[in-house]
């Protein structure tokens, strides 16, 4: 049950970064200007490039680790989650070193960070039964 809701948790992250991405290409909205003072000082210097980044790695790499989860490799399923949870801390924190400044929509992804790290270190350091192992006969009740 555990891997399936990590496994659902990584899906929606997957499908919230490949709709954010979406969302930043066609330069409307608030993201028709890259802010000038974020150029020469952020590893990206347009919306575009930063929406193929958070697709490629967010949307791809929580996809994966849905699949994962779904297919009832867990131990695979909660590393992932692990590094992807502490990938996206590390990302939020980015522009925080880098401009000195923070920013609203940092703090959500610092909070999506936190529940992505403690579901996966919650179920690397479960005692319960996870679904593969009931399901193999693994363990003794």
């Amino acid at each position: 049950m555990l891997t399936k809701l990590v496994a659902a948790f990584n899906l929606a992250m997957s499908l919230g970064a490949f709709f954010m991405g979406i969302s930043m290409l066609p330069f409307m909205g608030m993201f028709v200007e890259f802010p000038p003072e974020w150029v020469g000082v952020m590893p990206f210097t347009s919306w575009p490039a930063l929406a193929i980044y958070g697709m490629v790695v967010f949307g791809i790499g929580n996809a994966v680790a849905a699949v994962c989860g779904f297919t009832k490799k867990t131990r695979t399923c909660f590393v992932a989650t692990i590094s992807l949870g502490i990938l996206l801390s590390l990302s939020a924190a980015l522009p925080i070193v880098l401009l000195g400044d923070w920013y609203l929509p940092l703090v959500f992804f610092f909070i999506l960070s936190f529940i992505q790290i403690a579901l996966g270190l919650y179920g690397v350091f479960s005692k319960h039964k996870t679904d593969s192992q009931a399901s193999k006969g693994i363990l003794n009740q």
